[in-house]
Formats: structure tokens, C-alpha cells, sequence
């Protein structure tokens, strides 16, 4: 089971997967990058908590690492949104 209570979960797991699996070309295109901000919003929130309660170099290591790659995506996708909406 998934605790959705941890932070970043209830919010990055708001995926209507049928609606996506319907779509197609630029439907589709929209709706993964829709779904997927959120998601990735999620790691990063859950990788922050992990920095401040973790006692685990490793997993600060990687809640780190997953900050700054997951932001980075989320720019990315941001940026297509707004590319593709013109």
C-alpha cells in the first residue's frame, strides 16, 4: 500500500490514466505533460522532506540528485506547454 499521506503523494498521483490511454498526437502530448508536472512536483516535495529527515547520506545523495532533475524536467515540460499552446 501507498501512504498517500506523505507529502507530494495525494498530488502527484491525480492520473486519469483511461483519459490519457484514449488520446492521441497533440491530445495526448498535452495530457502526459499535464499529468506528469504534478508528478514530478511530488518527487520533489517527497525528496525535500527526505533531506530534512533522513539520517541516510545515500539518501540525501539521491533526494539531491532528484531535486535537481525533476526540476529541471518540469521546466522542460513547462516550457513545451507554453510553446505549444501558441
Amino acid at each position: 500500500a501507498m501512504n498517500m499521506e506523505m507529502p507530494g503523494m495525494a498530488d502527484s498521483m491525480k492520473m486519469d490514466m483511461k483519459q490519457l490511454s484514449a488520446a492521441k498526437d497533440k491530445e495526448f502530448d498535452s495530457l502526459f505533460v499535464e499529468m506528469m508536472i504534478p508528478h514530478h512536483d511530488g518527487a520533489v516535495i517527497m525528496s525535500k522532506e527526505a533531506l530534512t529527515k533522513s539520517e541516510k547520506p545515500e539518501i540525501k545523495t539521491l533526494a539531491n540528485q532528484i531535486i535537481k532533475e525533476q526540476e529541471a524536467e518540469i521546466k522542460m515540460m513547462n516550457d513545451w506547454k507554453e510553446k505549444w499552446g501558441k
